[in-house]
């Protein structure tokens, strides 16, 4: 470990969503792969940040960084390139008159004791039908067009949240790791018992006095976006903190598909299109920008990519898109430079990876990387060590790789 590289167990859970799930506001809808709040506060310390000044999460995720940020009176920004996260972020981020939802609470009540049945609602994407019996189905959809029928904006982000955050507890499916996995046996719970159940704990949320972003005025925001491609001005940000895809073939379109398909997507095609468009952490994403050519590729990372070469790999694809998440982080800190201001800081969470037991140290070549756009690196904080999967393990045993925090300054 070099000597700015710090090992700080302290982190250990911080880089993780487990202290979120016991959070008003932030438990509503949460990420397997995310950060805590804590983690957010930290940085803000560490960065000296203020009211006057403006963070940007360009991988805002569930809106870990955007809420945080606001509980602390700091204007943020967050870009996603998912539609969900873009969704539950701005949802987290409203002010909410808890009197008015009382009302709308008992509205949807009765509107489900009434409701017709309609499957011209429920779109052609075939996952629904495997993993909802008809009438969970029926009530969701039922559920999402009363929603999109309120005029009121704030109200559509409260009941929408609500809808997308419990479809997994009623489904054939859990979330494992990289993937949705059909459970045909799993014991679901009941839709309207579970479904108003989340509604009652989000308004004890709001009704908590310890609820600090309800009590300020801080417009942040998320926007639809792309990392690689930033929309904000140059200079224009005092603090980037955020956490990349890793680069362990985690596909957020497979692992997130059901609340995609309930909430935003209406198509197969839909969704393959979004999938080709993400960050090339995985080996369906393509190519979407045009490979800039000031980019070289690190020594380092070559001489990876000439081991793995040796390697039998579970995907043909696994060098390429290592390869392509390399350039793709090259762009994405590129417009890191750009939008932060001189003497800001940049703070990454990341994860090294293995791929045919050999170690790929995502961290360091991103160090390098981020060196030679014109970031200084300041330290990195490793926060704990994970094992390889359950495959790696059967054929080369415990071998674990870290994850940590990356600091740059741009001075």
């Amino acid at each position: 470990m070099n000597k700015s590289t710090k090992d700080v167990k302290y982190f250990r859970l911080l880089v993780t969503p487990y202290q979120n799930k016991k959070l008003s506001i932030y438990r509503w809808y949460h990420f397997n792969h995310s950060f805590s709040r804590d983690l957010v506060w930290y940085l803000i310390d560490k960065f000296n940040l203020n009211s006057q000044s403006t963070i940007l999460d360009p991988f805002c995720g569930s809106g870990t960084t955007l809420l945080a940020a606001k509980e602390k009176g700091i204007f943020a920004m967050g870009i996603d390139i998912l539609p969900l996260s873009v969704f539950i972020s701005n949802a987290k981020l409203q002010n909410y008159n808890i009197k008015k939802i009382k009302y709308k609470i008992k509205e949807l009540g009765e509107f489900l004791n009434n409701r017709k049945r309609s499957a011209s609602l429920i779109p052609e994407i075939g996952i629904l039908h495997k993993v909802f019996d008809q009438e969970t189905l029926f009530n969701i959809f039922a559920v999402k067009s009363w929603v999109q029928r309120i005029k009121s904006k704030n109200f559509r982000y409260f009941f929408l949240t609500a809808l997308l955050s419990v479809v997994e507890k009623v489904a054939l499916a859990k979330k494992d790791g990289g993937f949705l996995r059909m459970v045909p046996n799993k014991e679901t719970s009941r839709f309207k018992e579970v479904l108003f159940g989340k509604i009652n704990e989000m308004l004890t949320d709001l009704e908590c006095s310890d609820s600090l972003s309800q009590q300020n005025n801080i417009k942040s925001k998320a926007f639809l976006g792309d990392a690689r491609q930033i929309c904000f001005s140059t200079e224009s940000f005092d603090a980037v903190i955020t956490s990349p895809p890793y680069l362990n073939r985690h596909d957020y379109t497979r692992v997130y598909i059901l609340e995609l398909a309930v909430g935003f997507l209406k198509s197969e095609n839909e969704i393959k299109e979004l999938r080709y468009k993400t960050l090339r952490s995985h080996v369906e994403a393509r190519r979407n920008f045009t490979k800039d050519q000031n980019y070289g590729e690190p020594i380092s990372l070559k001489n990876i990519i000439e081991k793995l070469k040796r390697k039998e790999l579970p995907n043909k694809q696994v060098i390429p898109m290592i390869e392509g998440y390399f350039e793709d982080m090259y762009l994405v800190l590129k417009e890191v430079v750009r939008i932060i201001k001189q003497g800001s800081f940049a703070a990454l969470v990341i994860g090294d990876v293995r791929y045919g037991g050999i170690l790929i140290p995502v961290s360091e070549i991103l160090v390098e990387i981020g060196n030679s756009l014109g970031l200084t690196h300041q330290e990195t904080l490793v926060a704990r060590f994970r094992g390889n999967s359950p495959q790696q393990m059967r054929e080369f045993g415990r071998m674990p790789a870290k994850e940590s925090i990356i600091i740059w300054k741009k001075k």
